[in-house]
């Protein structure tokens, strides 16, 4: 089967790999679709380092079951499902306490273990979601990085009502914006990319203006910079929250004595727990997923598909469904 692999820095080649076997408790599916993320893009531009190469790339996957474990007895060949691609252990201290982003045993798809682009990958039963029926295979690819909000939502305490400010509309703030309007909030986005705020807008966002005095209850940095959490947090309003998503590794400016007079909560927000996050993004998916979709590259031109990621506003993601309909 092709599968498509990192065999340098900045440079993805399809390679010919043995279709794999599931264990008892795994599925094979057949591979529909795969997106591009920023913890992608760090791999594909050497930022982060991979365990070998060739190294298979890929997490946001969705695809069709075709073939049970022996031990699998819930699950039915040909449904669509939806990878979760952080795999717990539910044995540690905080996977026993719900907080199983915070497994000391993760497993992280396409960075500690090869990845999920391939026609064919093994994924344990209980981290395939079986997909919401209406949604085609394109929008399915949003609910992975959607979940990733879901969870952030959740550990804000954020209710209907609320002003809430997000900053940087990448596209984990488009699906953060998205979920945040769904859900009855007033939000506001601060994004320099034109193209970017104008999606924000389409989304039912408004942008930030320095001039307003809006007192910001929520604040959310999507952005991953220091001067995006110095600016999230300056402009939360006192007893307000700010929750944390980007993954900054620059020091920020921060004056204790203000966070106490203000009354605020810092928080940070690592991917999602399991089961709850998935669960709940999956029964309720949003109606605005194909806004955010902006680019659609088959297999054989996913180096373009990387190259071209940081550029592209909103989502880019990798079609299977092509291809092997040709095939």
């Amino acid at each position: 089967m092709r599968a498509l692999a990192l065999v340098e820095t900045g440079h993805v080649e399809i390679i010919d790999v043995p279709i794999p076997t599931p264990k008892s408790n795994e599925l094979l599916i057949k591979i529909t679709g795969v997106g591009i993320c920023g913890s992608d893009l760090s791999v594909f531009f050497g930022h982060r380092d991979v365990p070998q190469y060739p190294w298979i790339m890929g997490h946001e996957a969705v695809g069709e079951i075709v073939e049970l474990g022996s031990g699998v007895k819930d699950r039915q060949i040909g449904s669509r499902v939806v990878v979760e691609p952080n795999y717990c252990c539910m044995e540690c201290g905080p996977c026993l306490s719900g907080e199983t982003s915070g497994c000391e045993n993760r497993i992280i798809i396409g960075m500690t273990t090869p990845g999920l682009l391939a026609d064919y990958v093994c994924v344990p039963a209980e981290f395939a979601w079986d997909a919401p029926l209406s949604m085609p295979t394109r929008e399915l690819i949003c609910l992975e990085p959607y979940t990733v909000g879901v969870a952030a939502f959740r550990r804000s305490q954020a209710v209907s009502g609320q002003n809430a400010l997000v900053v940087g509309a990448g596209s984990t703030g488009l699906m953060l914006i998205t979920l945040l309007v769904e859900r009855g909030l007033n939000v506001y986005f601060i994004e320099p990319h034109p193209t970017r705020s104008e999606l924000a807008e389409d989304l039912g966002a408004t942008a930030h203006l320095s001039s307003n005095s809006i007192p910001y209850h929520q604040s959310f940095e999507t952005s991953g910079t220091a001067l995006g959490m110095e600016t999230a947090l300056n402009l939360t309003h006192p007893g307000g929250s700010l929750t944390l998503l980007g993954l900054s590794t620059d020091p920020v400016q921060l004056i204790p004595a203000s966070v106490v007079r203000n009354r605020l909560t810092i928080r940070g927000s690592m991917i999602y727990d399991h089961p709850v996050d998935f669960a709940s993004a999956m029964e309720n998916p949003p109606h605005s997923f194909s806004k955010i979709l902006r680019g659609e590259f088959q297999l054989e031109d996913a180096q373009k598909a990387f190259e071209a990621a940081r550029a592209v506003p909103g989502k880019s993601w990798i079609s299977f469904e092509k291809e092997q309909s040709e095939s």
